[in-house]
């Protein structure tokens, strides 16, 4: 399919003579054909061909011949790209000697440490596939995801260990290996993080690791590897799967990603190609986890293909972000958009130079306009001459498929197409193609296109659906449109789209973008609860973050946040509700939880609130 895809847009280029300089503009009306946002991309970056190889592999191709350079860095331990390959290595033949085969799926649940690093690539070696799973899941929400694969063998931190442990007496699982984040330390932090950890087993003895034959430690572990002495590294195979990744859950029931060597290599390089400048030579704030696609593509396998150091951070805090970046000055950084009020409001940044930043990129979820324009001023104030870098992903396509660069950065738009990947807009009820500024469902079609759901072939029929004209694309669920220039701009999640009773359709996004203009509010989010005078249908209600200096004037705010809707908002769209809150509940990865919201709202539906009383009684 890719080879096809290609193909067609060489044949394109051709047929509009891109060599000689023409420009491109639109032709037809459809995105699809008319490719708009190639303008952007010089001929070089469109002929260039996506890796066909392992990521173990790329990673060693683009750094064989800087092996003195630093690869990770770990609280202050410089690992450079000699010892991560040694490393790789080693835990490729202890994975071989612990029995582990071609495609047997094994489950990782680690924070960003340099042994997830070495896990990954490691996987990627052998042909084994990797279950990436978020250790701060319940203990139930592990188990289920251990269970749905089969991984006979987990590797988790070890201050999670207990919420599995009773699964190899069980039966369920045949080895346990607790990994310490001490493990890769410097000596005095080793010795100081394994003295905390043992007052902290004293305190709560049911955390207290036992080891025994199917509960080993990950030294004993990596010294099994001379038990293995056969080769280790397995035959490529297009289109393998790597990793399996699972969905945020944040609308609907998380499911299993499968994702292959080419699409994590495909989503690097197209990040590449787009033209942000990023040199071996630059540093990288890796925060986000390898359990999101997210993370494992952009935060981990593009800097370390690039070369740079990659600075590893275990367990972030999105509250002492400043600190990050005081402390490591990282030239690139990769968030989610919550993080960047934190920023904003920092008093440590109040006076600092942020000039050494370059292209701070966000995704993962929707950036408020008002936040954007207020991030992008932040930046300019600190001397840095970027604004935000926007993205646009979604696991299912490994975390990116657009991105926004210095000619197209539009307030609002999340960038445009990857330079090997199509997004067009379809009407999600015909199905029919959609012209420029006409809002449907996003689609995408492209190399880095997952291989499926795990064991979900009605949910992945669902999402991968074959059109016209022959292409496999990847449905959203995201509503938005694209303009003449190839941008993209998102309105809101079809599954969040509220509908009444009456047919009409309100866009949650569109009320949290008005309500988030008044200079009162530092965040908002609209969900819809069930419309109770009617026998269907729903109604939008805003659930709203007050800054901290406006706390004590709620009252007035409310009056004047409702009267900015009525001034902005079609009536049929209006709030039914709104209510001041302390915070919005958070994803693990620092997305809006909706689902948390909404059952909230099942439970607590009230009749409209215009004023509220004092703060430590009626803030909820």
């Amino acid at each position: 399919m890719n080879e096809i895809l290609e193909q067609s847009i060489l044949d394109d280029l051709n047929l509009r003579q891109l060599a000689t300089g023409e420009k491109l503009g639109p032709l037809t009306g459809y995105p699809s054909i008319d490719k708009p946002w190639l303008k952007y991309y010089n001929e070089d970056q469109i002929k260039t061909t996506m890796p066909q190889m392992t990521c173990y592999d790329y990673l060693f191709e683009c750094n064989k011949k800087h092996l003195s350079n630093t690869a990770l860095s770990y609280f202050g331990r410089k690992i450079t790209f000699e010892e991560l390959f040694l490393n790789i290595d080693s835990v490729a033949q202890a994975l071989k000697a612990a029995g582990v085969k071609e495609n047997d799926i094994i489950t990782i649940s680690l924070p960003n440490i340099p042994e997830a690093a070495y896990l990954f690539y490691a996987c990627s070696k052998i042909g084994a596939i990797a279950n990436m799973v978020d250790p701060r899941t319940s203990d139930k929400g592990i188990e289920s995801y251990i269970e749905e694969v089969n991984s006979k063998l987990v590797i988790i931190v070890d201050a999670y260990y207990y919420k599995i442990k009773n699964l190899t007496r069980e039966g369920k699982v045949e080895q346990i290996i607790p990994v310490s984040p001490a493990e890769s330390l410097p000596l005095g932090l080793n010795l100081g993080y394994r003295a905390k950890n043992f007052l902290d087993t004293i305190k709560d003895s049911s955390k207290k690791i036992e080891f025994d034959e199917k509960t080993i430690k990950w030294t004993d572990f990596m010294r099994n590897r001379y038990n293995y002495s056969s080769p280790i590294e397995a035959d490529y195979i297009q289109n393998r799967p790597l990793v399996i990744e699972h969905t945020g859950g944040t609308t609907g029931k998380p499911k299993g990603v499968v994702l292959s060597n080419e699409n994590i290599n495909s989503v690097v390089l197209q990040s590449v190609l787009t033209g942000i400048d990023m040199q071996r030579h630059h540093n990288w704030l890796d925060i986000m986890p390898t359990f999101i696609a997210y993370g494992v593509g952009m935060g981990l396998h593009l800097p370390l293909t690039i070369g740079m150091e990659t600075i590893l951070i275990p367990q972030f805090d999105a509250k002492k972000f400043d600190e990050l970046l005081v402390k490591h000055q990282p030239i690139h950084m990769v968030g989610v958009p919550s993080y960047w009020q934190t920023i904003i409001d920092s008093k440590k940044l109040a006076n600092a130079d942020l000039s050494y930043i370059i292209a701070p990129t966000v995704g993962g979820d929707a950036m408020k306009i008002s936040l954007e324009k207020a991030a992008n001023e932040f930046l300019e104030n600190h001397n840095c001459t970027s604004k935000i870098t926007k993205g646009y992903g979604m696991t299912e396509v490994c975390g990116g498929v657009a991105g926004t660069i210095d000619e197209n950065n539009e307030i609002g738009s999340v960038g445009i197409p990857f330079v090997k990947t199509i997004i067009s807009v379809f009407n999600p009820e015909t199905g029919e193609e959609c012209h420029y500024n006409e809002p449907g469902e996003i689609c995408m079609t492209g190399p880095n296109t997952m291989l499926g759901y795990y064991d979900n072939e009605t949910a992945t029929n669902d999402i991968l659906r074959q059109h016209e004209d022959g292409r496999v694309w990847v449905h959203s669920g995201d509503i938005g449109y694209m303009t003449e220039n190839g941008n993209i701009f998102i309105i809101d999640r079809l599954k969040r789209m509220i509908i009444r009773y009456d047919g009409f359709k309100v866009f949650p996004s569109m009320i949290e973008n008005v309500i988030c203009s008044h200079e009162a509010v530092e965040t908002c989010s609209v969900v819809g609860i069930d419309d109770l005078n009617h026998g269907q249908g729903r109604l939008p209600k805003a659930h709203i973050v007050l800054k901290p200096e406006y706390e004590n004037d709620y009252k007035v705010i409310l009056e004047e946040i409702e009267a900015l809707c009525v001034s902005n908002i079609q009536e049929y769209a209006l709030p039914y509700d709104y209510v001041i809150k302390t915070e919005l509940p958070l994803t693990s990865v620092g997305k809006v939880d909706y689902l948390a919201l909404e059952a909230e709202d099942k439970v607590q539906i009230d009749t409209h609130q215009k004023t509220l009383s004092k703060r430590k009684n009626n803030y909820k």
